[in-house]
């Protein structure tokens, strides 16, 4: 990292956060506790005053990072021969299938091996947006979820993208298979979620957190296992992931949520098997991005 100051702009997606939080989320391999830190040695500015970490954002408010040079950075970015499939490219932009277990790009854990360092081998240079480590980037899928995943390859798509995502203007498309069968065949779940403070790892339903809406609707039902689509309406960590636990039917495969080998003892003993040999299938959980 340089040591140059680091602005960002909130934009309408994360508008409500507080300050640790958004910076952890928007600097790449930088921990909340790092965030708080830089917080309190007053080398974080909002709207150019100090502020505290709890600080609540506004769509437009600026926030200046300085000392980010302190804080070491571990890898470089390299190109890797990893494979995925490409479904549309033009100049502009591309459109790629993110395979399940492949994590989008490189993290805390994950120096290399990722999207990033494949998209980098098979197209060159990209756009760096808001992250030198996050090139291309403009939206993300979790490790184990496959399917369509957008990459910006020039600036100017980068920033119309970014700004499509964050106010909610492209619609995203999952289908998924759970474990039950939700009441009605169609509906929204509309439940705010936050991070779990015993598992900071999971997302956690909370009338604190921020708004989470998902719209679904089950296409098949049959001895305890549920096809479904799903329509999310915001785009917070986990949330078609958390819904579903939620409403009773977790994402098969899912363990985390509640979707492992042991929710099946919650179906018809009769229709086990035929559950257990869907459960089979799937190394990991039943979600992919269509669209």
């Amino acid at each position: 990292m340089d040591n140059e100051k680091k602005t960002l702009t909130v934009d309408c997606g994360a508008a409500g956060e507080r300050l640790d939080i958004f910076l952890a989320g928007s600097l790449n391999d930088v921990s909340r506790s790092q965030v708080q830190k830089l917080i309190g040695d007053e080398l974080v500015l909002l709207n150019g005053e100090r502020a505290s970490k709890k600080a609540l954002l506004r769509q437009g408010d600026v926030v200046e990072v300085s000392g980010l040079h302190l804080l070491s950075r571990e890898y470089t970015l390299l190109p890797q021969d990893i494979p995925f499939d490409v479904l549309y490219e033009d100049e502009y932009l591309a459109a790629v299938n993110k395979p399940a277990g492949l994590v989008v790009h490189p993290g805390n854990g994950n120096k290399d091996g990722t999207l990033v360092n494949a998209l980098l081998y098979r197209m060159g240079s990209l756009p760096e947006g808001t992250s030198a480590e996050r090139p291309g980037i403009v939206h993300r899928l979790d490790k184990d979820t496959s399917g369509v995943l957008l990459v910006a390859k020039t600036v100017s798509a980068h920033s119309a993208l970014s700004v499509l995502f964050s106010c909610r203007k492209i619609e995203k498309r999952y289908a998924g298979f759970c474990i039950g069968t939700p009441k009605e065949e169609k509906g929204v779940i509309n439940i705010p979620l936050e991070r779990s403070h015993r598992e900071p790892v999971k997302r956690t339903p909370s009338e604190s957190g921020k708004e989470a809406r998902t719209e679904y609707q089950l296409i098949l039902h049959r001895a305890g296992i549920s096809a479904m689509i799903f329509k999310p309406f915001t785009g917070r960590t986990h949330q078609i992931r958390v819904h579903c636990s939620t409403m009773g039917f977790p994402i098969i495969g899912d363990a985390l949520y509640g979707g492992g080998k042991e929710r099946l003892m919650r179906v018809n003993p009769a229709d086990r098997p035929f559950a257990y040999s869907i459960f089979k299938c799937f190394t990991r959980h039943a979600l992919h991005a269509k669209s």
